[in-house]
């Protein structure tokens, strides 16, 4: 890309923060390489990227009390990692006895650790499939978003509401349920297609959801059989705002030319 010209900030946006300090993460990155190769200053001030050039190009800027100059010689400069497939509900309960806890405060806890311990090896988004339904009913996922509330300018904790039956009797409390959390503030709608007696009807209901709230669609599944991932794949292939299949373990043990 072409190196780019500083940006003025939002209108909404105060360089000095709400406390009327200077911005803490004001920085010039000096010499970083790319992964096109190339090798780059980078400024970023209140936020934000300002600016990009060419190596010692850019100067800090505006006088900002408290700067960083940072020399990235021989680092390789990338976007934060993000975790695109966790369990915010059950995280860091494996090694606990018994049942899992689904108590509001314990998968708050929870959930809020996990993404923290992410945040720790620099991913800053993730994403985290709830479920919805059974015995959790909305309690569960109302704890994630609280955490998603609490982690607020530290991390972004994407909601996925995972019912677990959507098809036939059994699923009609599953359907309402996922309409529900979707209006409860899940930001994706999924589940395991995997598990219900009709994959492909499981998958058609949560598309249809998907459709009324205009949110994206993750769907868990193994993908160990390749032509009802390749159904899945071709039911979602129009979607938008955008769907996504995983983790699909599956195709790992698929002959390599299937797979």
């Amino acid at each position: 890309m072409p190196d780019s010209q500083p940006q003025p900030p939002s209108s909404s946006s105060d360089p000095q923060g709400s406390s009327g300090q200077s911005d803490p993460a004001a920085l010039l990155l000096c010499g970083a390489r790319l992964t096109d190769g190339r090798t780059v200053d980078v400024r970023l001030g209140c936020g934000r990227i300002e600016a990009v050039g060419t190596a010692g190009s850019l100067t800090p800027g505006p006088p900002r009390a408290g700067g960083t100059r940072v020399d990235l010689s021989g680092y390789l400069l990338l976007p934060a990692p993000a975790e695109p497939h966790a369990h915010g509900d059950t995280a860091l309960s494996a090694e606990h006895g018994g049942p899992v806890s689904y108590e509001p405060e314990d998968v708050q806890r929870r959930a809020t650790e996990a993404a923290l311990l992410q945040l720790g090896h620099g991913a800053t988004a993730v994403r985290a499939h709830v479920r919805v339904g059974d015995v959790q009913g909305l309690g569960a996922l109302a704890a994630v978003l609280q955490a998603r509330r609490s982690l607020r300018g530290l991390a972004e904790l994407t909601a996925v509401a995972m019912p677990r039956v959507l098809t036939g009797i059994a699923g009609a409390d599953g359907l309402a349920i996922l309409r529900d959390a979707a209006k409860m503030g899940a930001s994706v709608v999924g589940g395991c297609p995997d598990l219900d007696p009709d994959p492909t009807g499981y998958a058609e209901a949560v598309l249809e959801v998907a459709s009324e709230h205009g949110c994206p669609v993750d769907l868990h599944t193994d993908a160990a059989d390749p032509a009802r991932l390749a159904r899945l794949a071709a039911m979602a292939g129009g979607m938008r705002p955008g769907v996504i299949l995983g983790p699909c373990a599956g195709l790992a043990r698929l002959p390599a030319e299937v797979a």
